[in-house]
């Protein structure tokens, strides 16, 4: 979809600052100039990404007028390592946004890939820059697949499909999902992972299935339990309960 004068005026509401680019590498790229990456918290919007990426590496395809891609720029006076668990609250934040725009049908896909059924409608891309010990950005980059035609979607790998919202909601999403994702990042420093775990669980993709997944080189069959409380992903086989870290994961449900 095209970027237009609503989307920006919700975003400065909420009092996050927002530049709109109408051709960009990515938008996470976008976010490594120091001086638009000071003003965080701040959303840089694009018509146009040239090389949108996703994890691992993998390519996003952006298509001009019928995705919605961002990117969220927020500033920590904390050590990286405090959170671990950013990712989840990415997911998390994605669902409860949708949910208040009107579709309460999606799953997080663990760690934060976003399911409507067995499409992935949205995915997510986290980049840390260290500032110091105490201190670092986290640049979130946000891919939400709108109006694609069902000819090209058959072409493109990983089973994507378009998120279901009415037109004028669309619009709320940048500012919607990034508001609760900073409420979610202040209620988690003060209070922990914990409060998250369950409601993250609510909304996981898979849950209590029969599920093969392959890690490290070493394949698990087994119920899929949810995640812990460090947010690891927990499988039950046959001879013991499993704790998978490992992002760069590939599962399906048998």
């Amino acid at each position: 979809m095209f970027i237009n004068s609503t989307i920006q005026d919700n975003i400065i509401r909420n009092n996050i600052s927002c530049y709109v680019k109408n051709y960009v590498s990515s938008t996470n790229d976008y976010l490594n100039f120091g001086y638009i990456r000071d003003q965080s918290p701040i959303i840089i919007l694009a018509n146009n990404q040239r090389s949108p990426r996703g994890r691992r590496g993998k390519k996003w395809i952006n298509f001009q007028g019928m995705s919605l891609g961002f990117s969220l720029c927020l500033k920590f006076n904390t050590s990286p390592k405090k959170f671990c668990v950013l990712s989840h609250l990415v997911g998390l934040s994605i669902i409860e946004s949708c949910r208040i725009l009107g579709n309460k049908s999606l799953k997080i896909k663990w760690p934060n890939d976003i399911m409507q059924g067995e499409k992935k409608v949205c995915g997510t891309l986290i980049e840390n820059l260290i500032v110091s010990e105490n201190a670092f950005y986290s640049i979130i980059g946000f891919g939400f697949n709108i109006s694609i035609p069902d000819d090209l979607i058959d072409f493109i790998d990983g089973s994507p499909g378009n998120l279901n919202i009415i037109k004028k909601n669309i619009d709320l999403i940048p500012s919607t999902t990034a508001s609760i994702l900073i409420k979610n990042i202040s209620f988690f420093e003060k209070n922990g992972f914990t409060n998250y775990k369950d409601k993250w669980n609510e909304n996981m993709y898979g849950k209590s299935k029969k599920i093969s997944l392959i890690s490290n080189g070493q394949k698990y069959v087994g119920k899929l339990l949810g995640i812990n409380k460090t947010g690891e992903l927990e499988i039950e086989t046959d001879d013991e309960i499993v704790n998978v870290s490992d992002i760069n994961y590939s599962m399906r449900i048998l």
